[in-house]
């Protein structure tokens, strides 16, 4: 191990699964296999830059910055406009200044749906976004029916 902290008794690689979100595969929405497993757990989505912003380790979800989309934004604007409709937005206190991170619901489809739309605009425009597949997005600070806020064991055992 490399220092870092993994969950007991779950191997990194059932931890965490990503995908390009313009693969085939991935489009189809569904986590993998061995994320699922036989028992029944929560599973959770976010959709990601693939590159790093600026300074920050870590990559930031698209729905962090939906902006300056040029001949695309109206149907980006079309998308966040129903987001903002059907999506509640949490409370900027159980973001723990910032170190928190927003993941979906795999059964939240209509806002997947939606999102995974937007990841298409942004990759015909050349990004590159990833689908981040979690069972265990760390400390969860907010829940409701569509998404959870959640600080990474990685963030919260540094504090």
């Amino acid at each position: 191990m490399n220092g870092n902290p993994l969950s007991p008794g779950m191997p990194r690689s059932e931890r965490h699964s990503s995908r390009r979100a313009g693969g085939l595969s991935s489009l189809a929405g569904r986590p993998s296999a061995s994320l699922l497993g036989r028992n029944r757990c929560d599973v959770y989505l976010r959709f990601v830059f693939a590159r790093t912003r600026d300074r920050h380790r870590r990559r930031l979800g698209i729905l962090h910055d939906v902006s300056d989309h040029g001949d695309q934004a109206d149907e980006v604007d079309e998308i966040s406009e129903w987001l903002n409709r059907h999506l509640a937005i949490p409370p900027k206190d159980v973001f723990s200044g910032g170190r928190a991170l927003c993941w979906f619901r795999v059964e939240a489809h209509p806002c997947i749906d939606k999102v995974r739309d937007l990841a298409l605009l942004l990759e015909r425009r050349g990004e590159r976004i990833w689908q981040v597949y979690s069972r265990n997005p760390g400390l969860i600070t907010y829940s409701d029916e569509n998404q959870v806020v959640a600080v990474p064991d990685s963030v919260r055992l540094q504090a």
